[in-house]
């Protein structure tokens, strides 16, 4: 074989290594394209499911408030299911807003790295504010305790008032911390996913 022949071939060897490797890439890439709608579907699911949990919770101390559900007598005695009704609005103002957000992004190989980059910053806003409120709600709840006492704190005395709200703050936060360490109910499994996807897009761009 001589060394125009062996050219060729080499030529042709190669071209075949660059075809196999632009394959693998697109079959890579149809792989992500198709995890990553899985996870944009298990969002949408996720904000559906806030969105219904936060419109009860609106509708809810609304009529309380309206209705003086639970027979306040001083407006102070408001201001925790007040709390509730901001948060709750506040939670589905950000459903809504994230849920369009999305609802414009087209998944598809040629814009796939900046599809993703740009669902990433909605859900992390999301997740950022909808964090918050979790964390206020919780505030909210154990204002709500010391409303419902604050009428009867004369019956109960301080020391029983005092034990009520120390036993009351200690179950909300064993509840938060199983909630955060035994049952990763704050893990962002969603954004986890997506910065693995965005990371395999950049190994391929190396």
């Amino acid at each position: 074989m001589n060394l125009d022949e062996l050219k060729a071939t080499w030529q042709a060897y190669d071209e075949k290594i660059r075809s196999s490797q632009r394959l693998s890439e697109q079959m890579i890439r149809l792989m992500i394209k198709d995890r990553s709608k899985g996870t944009l579907a298990n969002m949408a699911r996720s904000l559906q499911r806030a969105g219904i949990i936060m419109t009860a919770v609106l509708l809810f101390f609304t009529a309380a408030i309206l209705g003086n559900a639970f027979d306040y007598t001083s407006w102070y005695m408001y201001i925790p299911s007040v709390l509730y009704i901001g948060l709750a609005t506040v939670a589905l103002a950000v459903v809504v807003r994230t849920r369009r957000a999305l609802s414009r992004v087209t998944l598809n190989q040629q814009n796939l790295y900046d599809s993703l980059t740009t669902v990433l910053h909605w859900h992390e806003r999301a997740q950022a504010t909808l964090s918050r409120v979790w964390m206020l709600c919780m505030l909210a709840g154990f204002l709500f305790g010391v409303s419902m006492v604050a009428r009867k704190f004369e019956t109960y005395g301080p020391t029983k008032v005092a034990l009520f709200l120390g036993m009351q703050l200690t179950l909300i936060l064993l509840i938060y911390g199983a909630a955060r360490w035994l049952l990763n109910v704050f893990e962002d499994t969603h954004g986890k996913a997506l910065r693995e996807d965005l990371h395999e897009l950049d190994q391929l761009k190396v």
